[in-house]
């Protein structure tokens, strides 16, 4: 096969695993940005001494930033008026928040309103008005993207600080709930934002991370065309072993980890084995497509696991 970069000036650097800092990479698969067609190839690693899954090399942090357009669906701010899809897309979003608060309640307890909760890599910050409007408790939403940051502030009115969790500087101790959903995948350092989301969380505080699910049967299945490979924005792949230890690195002890399948998600694995690019700029065809390619496998989506749900205790 024939390697080459996206983009001819791309910058890229070896890494160290990120769970063990061994540098002892495997190569596992080649993967390539299917969400938006560019060319070019990334390897997938395994390190050969604690199993962690990871790119190397992988873009600059710096580079990384071409990976994240402003059409990136995560980040992608909507219209001030809203359209009728619009509407539609809101009622599913709290359908997803709702099972979300319900899931992790079950395993830590009701949310109060005085708890202190911090969303990392909030996106449009979907889980902080949900549990503003449910909870009555106010959180702060930390992302890196410009545009989001923007309208958390001045459309959302809520607070919000640009970068990572350590340009928040928090004071220690000082946090009752950490939630990190589909971000520590994209994080370049995750070692470092667990690390810091136990600096500043009480003695019992928790941590929610919701993260791809690289054991799962789609994984395994479709490969370099598995949805949630989505390299190079995903970094770091992580398996319940691998998860388990990384949290117990940075001072946590996990108490719950559950791997679920979310409706129609197999179907953007379907097209992209099928030979479809740029559903990230997908369009209202895209979608029927990803319905009708993911339909035939509701029945069984419960067992097709591609995410997991884990929560830990700051000890």
């Amino acid at each position: 096969m024939d390697i080459e970069r996206p983009f001819p000036d791309e910058a890229l650097v070896q890494v160290e695993c990120p769970l063990c800092g061994i540098r002892d990479p495997g190569l596992i698969m080649h993967g390539c940005d299917r969400l938006f067609g560019q060319p070019g190839w990334y390897r997938v690693v395994q390190c050969e001494t604690c199993k962690m899954k990871y790119v190397d090399p992988r873009p600059t942090v710096e580079a990384l930033a071409r990976h994240y357009p402003d059409d990136y669906p995560p980040v992608r701010v909507p219209g001030a008026k809203p359209t009728l899809a619009g509407r539609l897309g809101d009622v599913l979003i709290d359908l997803r928040w709702l099972g979300y608060i319900r899931a992790v309640e079950r395993v830590i307890g009701r949310i109060s309103a005085d708890a202190t909760v911090v969303d990392v890599g909030s996106g449009l910050n979907e889980l902080l008005v949900r549990l503003e409007r449910l909870r009555g408790c106010r959180g702060l939403a930390v992302d890196f993207t410009p545009g989001v940051v923007e309208y958390i502030r001045t459309r959302l009115r809520m607070p919000v600080c640009q970068g990572s969790l350590l340009d928040a500087r928090l004071q220690p101790g000082t946090v009752d709930l950490v939630t990190m959903n589909q971000y520590l995948e994209h994080e370049p350092d995750p070692r470092s934002v667990l690390t810091e989301a136990r600096r500043i969380s009480r003695p019992g505080a928790h941590l929610v991370v919701e993260v791809p699910y690289m054991d799962g049967l789609p994984s395994r299945v479709f490969g370099s065309c598995w949805s949630q490979l989505d390299v190079p924005r995903h970094l770091a792949f992580y398996t319940p072993e691998t998860m388990t230890k990384m949290l117990e690195r940075c001072g946590y002890r996990l108490i719950h980890l559950q791997p679920f399948g979310a409706p129609f998600s197999v179907g953007v694995s379907v097209l992209q084995a099928l030979g479809f690019k740029r559903l990230g700029r997908m369009r209202a065809i895209d979608a029927l497509f990803i319905v009708l390619a993911g339909a035939p496998f509701l029945p069984f989506f419960p067992w097709l696991r591609e995410f997991m749900l884990v929560v830990a205790r700051a000890e």
